[in-house]
């Protein structure tokens, strides 16, 4: 029998009021199931955090090793630090500023450092390099770098700085951190034009937003909080370990998304704020990826 036949002969059955009746009333005394959906979605949020916490305090560690130094550098890695506020470099690039600068010149440099004179602690620059050096034998040894003085920071030995030296050593330090770089200002532009753009569409197509969305302001005041706690620690302790920003700002993203999601109807206007919050979450990607 054709689909079209059984179709027409079920519409053609009388209703079952009793069934009817019976069903309507397990469906209002049946208590409501909890919601399950973001279960999934927090447990393997608190898995993702804790992934990125070890890989945090994996990349951080300063731990040196007690063995001499062999004399065969592995890597060296450095941050321009452009103020006293205690030494920042770190062992990884993957932290904002540091850089992989293991070149010839700085090589021989280093593994030659105890034939340098020593000499008195000089005044000490506002403006220098702070560098790890990390031995293949696991040892880590920090300097700082600066045109009077190269402070050993392990052992509290002074020598010459870098006027003393040829000029490539200097040269390499500048071309690694003056590379191409993302500016930060980018992102702010971005944001108004992204806003204007928005604002412009929906006035055209009498597009009436809503005024005040659930959830939205807790959202940004946390956002705000998180910002300022980073910027803090940037100015009190060093640079951040990139692939927590980038988490941090994907987790941003997904803040900001949801109070939309559930609070505006407006199918465009969910296509256009999507759009926003996407282009604003890739402009913080970039500029953390090149920073």
């Amino acid at each position: 029998m054709k689909l079209d036949d059984q179709l027409k002969q079920l519409n053609e059955l009388p209703e079952n009021e009793s069934l009817k009746k019976s069903i309507y009333t397990n469906i209002h005394k049946k208590p409501a199931k909890p919601r399950k959906s973001m279960k999934r979605f927090r447990e393997l949020g608190v898995m993702v955090s804790i992934c990125f916490i070890g890989l945090f305090l994996l990349f951080t560690s300063d731990i040196q090793n007690n063995q001499a130094a062999s004399g065969e550098i592995a890597k060296i890695t450095s941050y321009e630090n452009n103020g006293e506020k205690g030494f920042r470099g770190r062992t990884s690039t993957l932290f904002v500023g540091v850089e992989n600068v293991t070149t010839d010149e700085l090589t021989s440099l280093f593994e030659n450092i105890s034939e340098l004179p020593s000499v008195m602690a000089p005044p000490k620059s506002d403006l220098h390099y702070d560098i790890v050096v990390r031995y293949k034998n696991g040892e880590l040894r920090k300097f700082e770098l600066a045109w009077n003085y190269l402070y050993d920071v392990t052992n509290n030995a002074y020598y010459p700085g870098y006027e003393q030296y040829p000029s490539t050593v200097l040269a390499h330090l500048e071309n690694a951190h003056d590379r191409l770089q993302f500016p930060v200002i980018f992102i702010a532009l971005g944001v108004i034009v992204m806003n204007l753009m928005s604002t412009s569409y929906y006035s055209r197509h009498q597009i009436e937003r809503p005024k005040k969305i659930r959830g939205l302001g807790i959202a940004m005041t946390i956002s705000l909080i998180i910002l300022a706690v980073l910027a803090a620690y940037y100015y009190w302790f060093g640079p951040h370990y990139k692939p927590l920003l980038l988490l941090l700002v994907l987790g941003y993203g997904l803040s900001i998304w949801w109070p939309i999601k559930k609070e505006i109807t407006n199918l465009t206007i969910l296509k256009v704020e999507k759009y926003k919050i996407i282009f604003v979450v890739l402009l913080f990607f970039m500029w953390i990826v090149m920073a």
